[in-house]
């Protein structure tokens, strides 16, 4: 006789086993047993995996690491178009107006170059106002007729008013034209019960317009004209802006005054009487200062990241935590940052490196900083810290002027050859040592693939010419295009490295699945193995008692 017994197999599937007393086989346990070690071999895969995407995440927070590193670098970056050393700032003073910025503010942009500007506010631009006589709130007036009103240079339009209309609703008419008529009117109230209509034009320096019409004089009526027409109750004269910068007398129908001085923008309050302000405009070494720390706290952040991957357990191998210990591509990486950070410059034939601005190695080769000797060398010695962070260039004439470099030009001198054409005078060639570069009127420009990619020259001479172009990179410079060999998301080698270990990981996954449909497929022929065997040995049962009947009847 044989028990049928259903069970869960190995693989995950419900299976029924055959378990006979015939043959007293636990066919399950050998069923398991054997799928059990089909699938050994998938466990070990399965812990492989888990050690590649261990490692594969830690490229990926390498990779996420040295990006931010290099973004907080391309603000300090002489090839950035926003570097933090082009931003200005504006500050305004005075010698006896203790707060200038009650008479104007003043904002800049990047076009703005530094230097210093007297400023007198003469006279700052005003609205013209007139009023009504007072009226009763609402009450119909009984006016009926027309007027026209308009500002000088704008718009005219056209009001009607009916007898049944109050004050209020010839406000009304009124501000529902203002856009085209640009005067807008309110109400204000003078006395119980009884309202003065105003009238305000609704920009600087532009007079109201008005004109009876058809019908009654509703605007002699409402006390706006007299008899001859003129305004009747001017509360405030249209009147423009006028400032002297450095002695110069600029005026302007507006008190929002732009590029009288070049990229600062001047907003007016009030009249200065004849006392002067004083607007500078300076290099903004506070954001400076901060996009400094930020590129710290980068290196920081990052040198924390490859510390822990090199942390060793109580044995002296490396700890858990150390997913990349001993990685070839972190220590490369590691290494090539350290010597960047390493970069001198010479200015005024004295060295200076990241200490002389208060940035120095601490503890586990962590950056600090001397807030300090940054603020000092910030404010005296700026042209330092340019030049220790951004790539900058002299040349040996002033005809050939350098509008961009290319990050992986390195620092060092480059000869620049320029042929003309004598009848035309116009530029045929040039090269760089030896290369050839592109010629575009007086522009020229390294050729793409080239190492002088990114190199934009302008030359302004009449004849041919060898100049010297010396190149001094900084910091910022070189370590950005050491980064991107790292982290560029096209051929970077983190990339690359990511990509492998996800195909091996892949192809670990299939060798998973090809080893669990075989232990399945093994599954099935055991069970289908076993219930057959079990039948035969039941049928053989059988056999035996009926042939040990017949015997026994004999007896």
């Amino acid at each position: 006789m044989s028990t049928i017994v259903t069970s869960s197999s190995v693989t995950g599937s419900s299976n029924i086993y055959v378990t006979g007393t015939n043959s007293d086989v636990d066919s399950s346990a050998l069923i398991e047993a054997a799928v059990a070690a089909k699938l050994a071999k998938a466990d070990t895969l399965e812990t492989q995996i888990d050690t590649l995407e261990a490692e594969q995440a830690a490229y990926e927070e390498m990779d996420s690491l040295l990006t931010t590193l290099s973004e907080a670098l391309e603000d300090l970056s002489g090839s950035s178009d926003d570097s933090a050393f082009s931003q200005n700032s504006v500050y305004l003073s005075s010698a006896t107006l203790s707060t200038p910025t009650n008479y104007l503010s003043a904002t800049v942009t990047e076009e703005a170059e530094t230097g210093t500007y007297s400023i007198v506010v003469e006279q700052v631009a005003t609205s013209h106002k007139i009023a009504s006589s007072e009226q009763a709130s609402d009450t119909a007036l009984g006016l009926s007729g027309s007027f026209t009103v308009a500002t000088s240079g704008g718009g005219s339009v056209e009001i009607e008013i009916d007898t049944d209309m109050t004050i209020e609703d010839i406000a009304y008419a009124i501000n529902l034209q203002t856009d085209t008529s640009g005067v807008k009117a309110s109400l204000v109230r003078t006395s119980d019960g009884s309202y003065t209509l105003t009238l305000a034009a609704t920009d600087t320096g532009v007079e109201i317009e008005l004109a009876a019409g058809s019908g009654d004089d509703v605007l002699q009526s409402l006390g706006l004209t007299d008899a001859d027409g003129n305004i009747a109750n001017e509360l405030q004269a249209a009147q423009g802006a006028i400032i002297t910068v450095d002695g110069l007398t600029v005026t302007s129908t507006t008190n929002e005054i732009e590029d009288v001085i070049p990229g600062v923008s001047l907003d007016l309050y009030n009249s200065t009487a004849g006392e002067t302000i004083t607007l500078e405009v300076e290099q903004d070494l506070s954001s400076l200062q901060t996009v400094i720390e930020s590129f710290v706290d980068a290196y920081n952040a990052y040198r924390d990241f490859a510390l822990a991957q090199q942390e060793v357990d109580s044995t002296g191998g490396a700890a858990d935590s150390a997913t990349l210990f001993g990685e070839v591509m972190l220590r490369q990486a590691n290494r090539a940052i350290y010597e960047a950070l390493l970069t001198n410059v010479e200015v005024d034939g004295t060295t200076y490196t990241l200490a002389d601005i208060g940035i120095t190695y601490g503890d586990d080769n962590m950056l600090e900083i001397d807030a300090e000797t940054l603020e000092d060398a910030l404010l005296y010695n700026a042209d330092v810290v340019q030049a220790l962070f951004s790539a900058s260039s002299t040349t040996s004439t002033s005809e050939l002027g350098v509008v961009g470099l290319p990050g992986s030009l390195e620092s060092g001198s480059y000869e620049i050859s320029i042929v003309r054409d004598p009848d035309s005078g116009t530029i045929t060639s040039a090269s760089i040592d030896g290369v050839a570069l592109n010629v575009s009127g007086s522009t020229l420009s390294g050729v793409s693939g080239t190492t002088y990619e990114g190199l934009w020259l302008v030359y302004t001479g009449e004849e041919d010419a060898t100049v010297t172009l010396t190149v001094s990179q900084g910091l910022a410079d070189t370590l950005i295009d050491t980064l991107d060999s790292y982290i560029n998301d096209t051929d970077g080698l983190i990339l690359g490295r990511t990509e492998s270990l996800g195909s091996a990981i892949s192809k670990k996954e299939d060798q998973i699945s090809r080893i669990e449909q075989q232990a399945a497929d093994l599954e099935e022929y055991l069970i289908s193995y076993y219930a057959k065997l079990e039948a035969k040995i039941e049928a053989a049962n059988i056999t035996l008692a009926q042939l040990e009947a017949l015997l026994n009847s004999d007896d």
